[in-house]
C-alpha cells in the first residue's frame, strides 16, 4: 500500500524542497510499518514537480504517522513551498 502525495512547487524553492524531503524521508523511514519512501522529479514546462511515494504496511500504520505533531509540522513547512498538492492511497500489486 502506497500513499502518494504529488505538488508542484513554488517559483524559486526547489533547492529548499529538496532539502525538505530528506527531512522527510528520514522522518517517515523511521516509523513502524514504513516500508519504503521514494520522491520523484518532473522538470514539466515551467512547473517543477515532486512525487512522494510512501510505502507502508496498512491504514492503521498511515493514520498513525499521520497524527503525529512532528509529521504536522513538516507538512506545514513543506505546504509553504507547494502548489496543487494532491493525496491519494494506491494499493499496487507487484
Amino acid at each position: 500500500m502506497y500513499y502518494v502525495v504529488r505538488c508542484d512547487i513554488a517559483s524559486g524553492k526547489e533547492e529548499d524542497m529538496d532539502r525538505l524531503m530528506q527531512r522527510v524521508k528520514s522522518f517517515w523511514m523511521a516509523q513502524p510499518g514504513v516500508k519504503g519512501f521514494q520522491v520523484y522529479m518532473d522538470m514539466m514546462e515551467g512547473w517543477p514537480e515532486r512525487t512522494m511515494m510512501i510505502e507502508v504496511d496498512d491504514m492503521a500504520c498511515l493514520q498513525g504517522v499521520l497524527e503525529m505533531d512532528e509529521r504536522k509540522q513538516l507538512r506545514k513547512e513543506f505546504m509553504a513551498m507547494a502548489i496543487q498538492v494532491q493525496s491519494q492511497m494506491m494499493d499496487m500489486m507487484m
